[in-house]
């Protein structure tokens, strides 16, 4: 086919052949009119489609296809997070019978349910009857064993596991850990032969500003071991996970020495070593922060922090997880953490924790507070169903990958789980991430074999940024009949390498016959 160039060039020749053969003077001066409005034209049109392609936003994604996989991450990657307000506000709204609930939480797993928060060193566990003690400056509340079974009963309907946040503030008058509590729970959970996995404390780094109380980070570390000693005296807990020190982000060299300080004596007691990390605070957030790729950055910073004292103390053979975390602190941000506004920074965590080897993080929270992935009528915000998405369809290992382009594009590659859609695949690829400019972007996908499909799920806000409502492709997504999940049917492209991504969109495109051997015959 003729280009529109060879055309106009044609064109103009032709005018110019015909002028030469006409003697009308008026006529031919027409004609060159028009073969000189010809010539500018040609001139013209090449600077205008440079200019446009100037403003053309592009990113290259190139994938790794011959090297192993960079990180394989804990099954329960993408874990939850049930804050200890729950227990303490009596369990308003949290029925944890329901099925609608259970269902909810059910599309979730495999996941961890770490039941924590700040109150989490407020609770103290009674076999019998609830009874709260209160002071002026400090409260106790109560979890009875009836209500901690319950919990279990939730955990066991929705096929996830529990992590126990321990009170680390009942203290002896010597300043040691009082385990005296702990050890009345543990019994009655092995009496009750409920699965436990354990912490202690939460942000202990902060019980000064919260509580003010003070608990030194050595102490803690000596704490933690005491803890690992009673659980190793139980034939349940003695092979179960103790994770912590669950410091606050360390955001300073304060935070960063309590962090050092109780790996160096607790080190050996604790399983995973954990941290908590939210980029800023709910109660001022700005849509502002939600949308700021140098904000999204902050992750990186502080995970390299904690991966410099890791590396320090020769612990690398221990996981580090985010024990809990979410966009804002303060429950999150008003009409942003529970819109879809909110979808970006949180996709931009999974991908880029995975990418920095955190084995798994916890999502605070799914329930309760503007960041809850579900609301208080157990309906699901943009955030659940973006987990959702994300735990049907990407895998545990994480590709080798280099990008370069616009910086308001991230995107992040593992290899793709087995589907319906492509039962058959060979070495599936999943390419997942977001776009967060105001116009299209051309994603160029560099290495990989893209000759057959690509499925696409592209996921959008309805109408706006603030919406509650999430679209897939184009149209509105919404659970079935008693919670069920939708099909999920993927737009397919056939035999290219781009792919355009709408403004402001989150995607996940897969790639189910590449020539990346890190995922074949998986």
């Amino acid at each position: 086919m003729m280009s529109i160039h060879k055309l106009k060039i044609k064109i103009c020749k032709i005018v110019i052949v015909i002028g030469k053969k006409i003697k009308h003077s008026a006529f031919l001066s027409f004609l060159c009119f028009l073969t000189v409005l010809c010539c500018i034209f040609l001139i013209v049109i090449p600077v205008v489609l440079k200019l446009k392609n100037a403003n053309r936003l592009t990113y290259t994604i190139s994938i790794d296809t011959q090297g192993e996989p960079v990180h394989i991450l804990n099954e329960k990657f993408l874990s939850l997070g049930l804050d200890s307000s729950v227990i303490t506000s009596g369990f308003s709204d949290f029925n944890m019978s329901d099925p609608v609930l259970i269902k909810m939480i059910q599309h979730l797993s495999p996941a961890y349910l770490r039941i924590g928060g700040n109150q989490a060193d407020q609770i103290v566990f009674s076999e019998g009857p609830v009874i709260n003690t209160s002071g002026e400056i400090f409260r106790n509340y109560t979890l009875s064993g009836d209500d901690w079974l319950q919990l279990y009963a939730l955990s066991q309907n929705a096929n996830i596991s529990i992590i126990y946040d321990l009170n680390a503030l009942l203290r002896f008058e010597n300043g040691t850990w009082d385990y005296q509590n702990a050890i009345e729970m543990i019994e009655f959970s092995e009496k009750n032969n409920l699965k436990v996995d354990w912490e202690l404390g939460n942000e202990p780094n902060s019980y000064r500003h919260k509580f003010n109380k003070y608990v030194n980070a050595t102490q803690l570390g000596f704490d933690y071991i005491t803890l690992r000693d009673v659980l190793n005296k139980t034939q349940l807990y003695k092979n179960s996970y103790l994770i912590g020190p669950s410091t606050t982000r360390l955001r300073d060299e304060e935070v960063e020495r309590y962090f050092r300080d109780f790996l160096t004596v607790g080190a050996g007691a604790v399983s995973a070593i954990t941290f908590h990390h939210y980029y800023f605070s709910g109660e001022n957030a700005t849509s502002v922060e939600f949308l700021n790729p140098d904000v999204y950055n902050y992750l990186e910073y502080h995970i390299n922090i904690v991966k410099s004292v890791v590396n320090e103390l020769d612990l690398i053979d221990k996981p580090i997880w985010l024990g809990e975390t979410s966009s804002a602190w303060h429950s999150g941000a008003p009409n942003l953490s529970n819109r879809f506004i909110g979808t970006f920074i949180w996709m931009d965590k999974l991908g880029l924790s995975a990418k920095m080897g955190i084995d798994l993080l916890v999502r605070q929270s799914i329930f309760k507070g503007y960041y809850a992935l579900i609301d208080n009528n157990y309906e699901p915000n943009p955030d659940w169903w973006i987990s959702v998405a994300y735990n049907k369809f990407v895998s545990r290992y994480v590709l080798a990958t280099k990008t370069a382009g616009n910086e308001r594009v991230r995107l992040y590659t593992h290899c793709a789980k087995k589907h319906s859609f492509w039962p058959n695949a060979k070495a599936p690829v999943i390419v997942f991430g977001i776009n967060i400019n105001s116009q299209k972007v051309t994603i160029t996908i560099d290495e990989v074999k893209t000759e057959k499909e690509i499925y696409v799920y592209e996921f959008t806000g309805d109408q706006s940024l603030y919406s509650q409502r999430v679209r897939l492709n184009g149209d509105i997504i919404s659970l079935g009949k008693n919670q069920s999940l939708p099909v999920f049917k993927p737009k397919v492209l056939k035999n290219t390498k781009e792919v355009t991504m709408l403004p402001y969109s989150v995607v996940f495109w897969i790639l189910p016959d590449s020539n990346v051997a890190a995922c074949a015959n998986l």
